[in-house]
């Protein structure tokens, strides 16, 4: 059994995470924030790290009596790129702002090394602490992978902190298997034509009607071509082309996003907006160019360790911590995805909602603090008895 005194994590968290908050850095490239953890990492004697050479993530990790068994908790650290308009005095004022909660989700990964650091003499196997770059491009847990970070890990455990499940209040976890979170592209579709006056329109190719032919066709396939109960959503967002308006112009290109619960609907639905893009685009003598990019694929929980997890949740605190009912997954997405693809895994979601129930990713946005070490008490519990099993 581990020891600890939960005020003294949660003390810890909250300073770390107030600090953290206070110098918010985007991307792959986290100087302040990888110096920030590194400090905190040399006060624990029994932690060993070493640093990616591909970005600013960091692969810690303690290494017990019986190593045959390893395990892996992860926190992602970067910020997006956004103006914070808050009244907090520790708030950032560089531009960029932790409006996800990654500053929390790297303090409660700080806070498990704390405890797991404090009973390291009572670990049977190892534990890897992934604290990852670039969560909100979709490259951080890629590169993470490349470094070796899942090698000989037999199951991951991450949390994410925030507003996703509104009615759950403050201090509660969601803790479901399978798809939790849902795969997120990017599509770029460009519309190659042949430009004319508008006046002589049958002396050209005009890509304005193509992408008016391609933009309808595309939602039939969700609604012909797929299983009725799968959600799949196709969402064009932008469309640019033209210049005047008695000008057919040479290209339109359309950007949207792809967000489905199922990573083979995923590959079908891309395979189908390939081919009826470039068939339209063909039978209306122009040419269409698809590119796709992955942010994510489908966040998916593991039955053994997703249930393993809400155990120790019911354990450690009690059932008023675990939301008892079913949550609808989200379709947003998460990198986490990435190694769940490779490894069993589960990603909790923890309520940390205020009472103006701010949604992640706004300028205003805002967590309770007064539980985040529930979420480090979690993490530090189940690897020790994951590791024990």
């Amino acid at each position: 059994m581990l020891k600890y005194d939960s005020k003294e994590i949660l003390d810890y968290i909250i300073k770390c995470r107030r600090l953290l908050h206070s110098i918010p850095e985007i991307g792959n490239y986290l100087p302040k924030t990888k110096e920030f953890v590194i400090n905190e990492l040399n006060n624990f004697k029994n932690i060993k790290y070493t640093e990616n050479k591909k970005d600013s993530g960091i692969i810690a990790y303690i290494t017990g009596e019986n190593n045959t068994k390893t395990a892996a908790l992860r926190a992602d650290m970067d910020a997006l790129p956004i103006k914070e308009e808050t009244n907090f005095e520790y708030k950032s004022c560089n531009g960029n702002m932790h409006a996800c909660g990654h500053d929390a989700h790297t303090a409660i990964l700080l806070g498990a090394c704390k405890i797991l650091n404090d009973n390291a003499d009572k670990i049977k196997g190892n534990i890897k602490f992934l604290f990852q770059t670039g969560e909100e491009t979709g490259s951080g847990a890629k590169i993470m992978i490349e470094e070796n970070a899942l090698k000989d890990v037999e199951a991951i455990f991450g949390v994410h902190v925030g507003s996703f499940a509104p009615e759950a209040p403050n201090g509660v976890f969601v803790i479901q298997e399978g798809p939790i979170l849902a795969s997120t592209d990017k599509i770029v579709i460009k519309i190659k034509g042949k430009g004319t006056h508008g006046a002589y329109p049958h002396a050209g190719s005009d890509p304005i009607v193509m992408a008016a032919e391609i933009i309808n066709a595309l939602q039939t396939i969700i609604t012909r071509e797929i299983e009725a109960s799968e959600t799949v959503i196709l969402s064009l967002c932008k469309i640019n082309g033209g210049s005047a308006f008695n000008i057919i112009p040479d290209s339109v290109e359309i950007e949207g996003t792809i967000r489905t619960f199922s990573n083979d609907v995923r590959e079908f639905f891309i395979k189908r907006i390939e081919e009826k893009s470039k068939l339209i685009a063909q039978s209306m003598r122009g040419e269409a160019e698809i590119n796709i990019i992955e942010y994510s694929c489908v966040t998916y929980n593991d039955k053994e360790i997703t249930e393993s997890i809400k155990n120790e949740a019911l354990k450690i605190f009690s059932k008023d911590a675990v939301w008892n009912k079913y949550y609808k997954p989200s379709l947003a997405g998460e990198d986490f995805s990435y190694y769940t693809k490779e490894i069993k895994g589960c990603f909790a979601l923890f309520s940390t909602v205020t009472d103006k129930k701010i949604p992640n990713h706004n300028s205003k946005f805002e967590i309770e603090e007064n539980k985040l070490n529930m979420p480090s008490e979690l993490m530090a519990n189940w690897a020790y008895n994951f590791l024990n099993s």
